[in-house]
């Protein structure tokens, strides 16, 4: 099994840690953290990375600022 968690370290705490045993019980596990590819992360997601391209379009067409909140996207 493998599974891949995104946090900002400001959200981290003791549970996630115990989340984690509790996924892997009793195994070595591996983990690797680095800082995340914002960008990356939204154009994985095709409704976000859909909405990112035509807001793009929109500023380009418009020159003027677009602001959105991440609820605004589901």
């Amino acid at each position: 099994m493998e599974t891949t968690i995104r946090i900002h370290t400001d959200n981290m705490t003791s549970e996630i840690l115990g989340g984690i045993k509790k996924l892997f019980p009793h195994k070595t596990v591996e983990i690797t953290i680095q800082s995340a590819d914002e960008t990356d992360y939204i154009l994985g997601n095709p409704a976000y990375a859909e909405e990112l391209l035509q807001r793009i379009k929109e500023y380009d067409s418009n020159k003027q600022t677009i602001t959105l909140k991440a609820e605004q996207l589901i």
